[in-house]
């Protein structure tokens, strides 16, 4: 199950604990002094490096819609190579080519 499907049941279940999670990530937003495009690519690398693929779709979009480039896209999955290893990269690299896909 999709993490955004899951949140939506949640909701419906347990709404104070969607709330919670929307609320920390507003907080975490408001306080970070990086614009949305850098916050996402750096977000990007972290869900390369830990191999969240549904975090990592989200974020490539989130950051395709704040102006990054496919460039800078793929430099952010790349940075994690060192860190995470090639498998991840490279299971990282082809969501971010079928997002800029013309």
């Amino acid at each position: 199950m999709e993490i955004l499907a899951i949140l939506k049941q949640l909701s419906q279940d347990k709404p104070q604990v969607v709330g919670a999670i929307q609320g920390l990530r507003q907080a975490v937003l408001k306080e970070c002094s990086l614009d949305a495009k850098t916050a996402n690519l750096v977000a990007i690398g972290i869900a390369t490096a830990i191999r969240n693929q549904e975090a990592l779709i989200g974020h490539i979009q989130l950051a395709k819609e704040a102006g990054a480039t496919e460039d800078e896209v793929v430099g952010a999955i790349l940075l994690a190579l060192p860190s995470s290893g090639v498998p991840s990269t490279l299971t990282a690299l082809p969501q971010a080519w079928q997002a800029f896909k013309k």
